[in-house]
């Protein structure tokens, strides 16, 4: 009997294949009385120093393979084997039992410790020394620990959790998804998944009760599903014909590289990418793209035990704003608290983080970091085109207030005389509806938009995505949300400034002609949207697009809505009428 279970998509597109379930090792670990502290410690650090080149060895693999941000996550276990070395020093000559206890005891005292706190970034700090840990005891117990990189035949890998140690060195060949019950969208896993392109859905729960070795398992990264044993029909809707038209449709856009992105009646559409790591790129460069909707630039500040430099910064985003050039960039100011937690600054635990002190929230309470982050922005856009924008505007004395740090900011750099483009574009996403509301006021100081459904969604709707219980409740399709995007454009359009999408809805063809037909100028999505969105726009007409629109927003439930659009995207079947019509006119083919 099929099941279907819930989670996040964290690295898109379709997997399908046997079911490998992977469970870690249980290590079963003795507590003795030693005599010779000096020869137990000894035993100790000749484990530590094999663990030690294996990370380092990772940590080089790694850079060379995908650059310093994934590397850094090997670099911080380095860190933490050191923090573990000190500690078990410490502990073995006054409590003078054998290295293996203390080690698991360690991990054990900090693990429960951490569950206790609500915070994303403590669970991943557990995750982190369980990996350093368990590759200790591992050592110390002459056990050879189950790996994924091996495996003997192409399957989806099914885990309660995977290690960023197991995610690195899993068998790329061999694996064709990833689903595990715990882990989140900024966890190793993710991170490492995204950048192998491996179709993953983490936080699903209970995929491990539930899957058994050899299931049919479908994942569907792109919108967080699995289906475990799926039936005829759903097996139906993700056919090896959609993943063959995907590969057609990359393949085919990637040729017309040269070519923009424009309806059929000439109304040009640009389609860019949000990257939230460097080495995604390049990417998004290979699909196309217009430039860089939506930048996220937490990654600096995560998995270390110190914050950036400004120069640091500096140097990350003019790599980016140079690469793209004369595209722009628009750079996010951090969106750190919610589920995204810096080491190095304490958060006190909440009872709502995704309402409460995050973005720029945090930014004007800490004006040292807030400051530093604005200064290597404007100075990065010497080297190409920047725009600036700040995440969770609540209204307009919060957009203000970031304006008066940004000036003042300007003011510095002036004085200093540090050289930076007077004219960036500065603007407000929105994703809060107190802003929706307040749109046409914030319009008159603001020099784009960009709508950040993602946040916009659930803050509208009352629906925590991640949250297994009410998931299905998170509908981009409510008639709610599909007002809040037509009111924000309204008054884009009135003060004469540009609405863009940047959340999920963006890279969801469904979607496409129903957004164009709303207004919105441009759209920005994981690069590996891109191709099928631009098939979409250049199989749509604006005039009628805008009519679809308005009958859409006359329906009053959700489901109404994507009934509608469904029919509507079969009828159009826009990827194959532009293959189609690409193809008989002879593009893409080498002359």
């Amino acid at each position: 009997m099929e099941i279907a279970l819930r989670g996040i998509g964290v690295s898109p597109g379709i997997a399908i294949g046997p079911a490998l379930p992977f469970r870690v090792q249980s290590l079963d670990v003795p507590k003795f009385p030693i005599q010779d502290s000096v020869a137990e410690l000894e035993r100790f650090e000749r484990a530590a120093a094999t663990v030690r080149a294996d990370l380092t060895r990772l940590t080089d693999q790694t850079r060379e393979e995908h650059g310093d941000a994934l590397s850094g996550i090997f670099r911080a276990h380095l860190y933490i084997l050191d923090d573990v070395v000190a500690e078990i020093r410490s502990r073995l000559d006054k409590e003078r039992v054998n290295v293996e206890y203390l080690v698991d005891d360690l991990i054990g005292r900090y693990s429960r410790m951490m569950t206790r706190v609500n915070d994303a970034r403590a669970q991943e700090r557990v995750a982190d020394l369980l990996d350093v840990g368990t590759r200790i005891l591992g050592k110390l117990l002459n056990t050879e620990l189950n790996s994924l990189e091996h495996i003997e035949r192409p399957s989806i890998v099914v885990a309660h959790d995977l290690s960023p140690s197991e995610t690195a060195n899993i068998d790329i060949a061999n694996t064709l998804g990833i689903a595990t019950d715990m882990s989140g969208p900024t966890s190793h896993t993710a991170i490492l998944a995204r950048e192998l392109q491996i179709p993953a859905v983490v936080a699903l729960r209970y995929v491990g009760d539930h899957t058994l070795p050899g299931d049919a398992i479908i994942v569907d990264g792109t919108n967080g599903y699995v289906y475990i044993r799926p039936n005829a029909v759903t097996l139906e809707r993700f056919v090896e014909e959609r993943k063959r038209q995907e590969k057609q449709r990359r393949a085919l856009l990637r040729a017309e590289a040269h070519e923009r992105s424009a309806t059929l009646d000439g109304v040009e559409v640009p389609v860019m990418a949000n990257v939230e790591l460097p080495y995604e790129l390049r990417h998004s460069l290979k699909a196309s793209t217009h430039g860089i909707g939506l930048y996220r630039t937490e990654y600096l500040f995560l998995n270390r035990s110190s914050l950036p430099t400004e120069e640091e910064q500096y140097h990350s985003y003019s790599q980016v704003v140079a690469a793209v050039k004369p595209a722009p960039v628009t750079l996010r100011t951090i969106d750190i608290g919610g589920d995204k937690f810096m080491s190095h600054v304490p958060f006190e635990p909440e009872d709502n983080p995704q309402l409460g002190w995050r973005a720029v929230r945090f930014c004007l309470e800490r004006p040292d970091i807030f400051k530093a982050q604005l200064r290597a922005m404007l100075r990065s856009s010497e080297h190409g085109n920047v725009q600036i924008m700040f995440p969770m505007i609540s209204g307009l004395d919060e957009f203000r207030a970031v304006m008066s740090v940004l000036n003042d900011v300007r003011a510095d750099l002036e004085r200093r005389s540090v050289p930076f483009k007077k004219d960036i574009k500065v603007g407000s996403m929105i994703e809060v509806p107190s802003v929706v509301m307040t749109a046409d006021q914030l319009a008159q100081e603001c020099d784009f938009f960009s709508i950040g459904t993602n946040d916009l969604i659930q803050y509208a709707l009352a629906v925590d995505r991640g949250n297994e219980r009410i998931a299905h409740m998170y509908e981009p399709a409510h008639p709610s949300v599909l007002r809040m995007i037509r009111q924000t454009v309204k008054a884009a359009k009135t003060a004469h400034i540009p609405c863009a999408i940047c959340g999920e809805m963006a890279g969801d063809p469904l979607f496409t002609e129903l957004l164009l037909g709303l207004g919105v100028d441009s759209l920005s999505m994981s690069a590996v949207g891109i191709p099928a969105v631009r098939a979409e726009i250049a199989n749509t007409k604006l005039a009628t697009a805008k009519a679809f629109a308005n009958r859409i927003l006359r329906l009053s439930t959700a489901a109404a809505v994507r009934s509608s659009l469904q029919r509507r995207f079969e009828r159009r079947n826009a990827i194959d009428a532009y293959l189609a019509h690409a193809m008989g006119n002879g593009k893409g083919k080498k002359e």
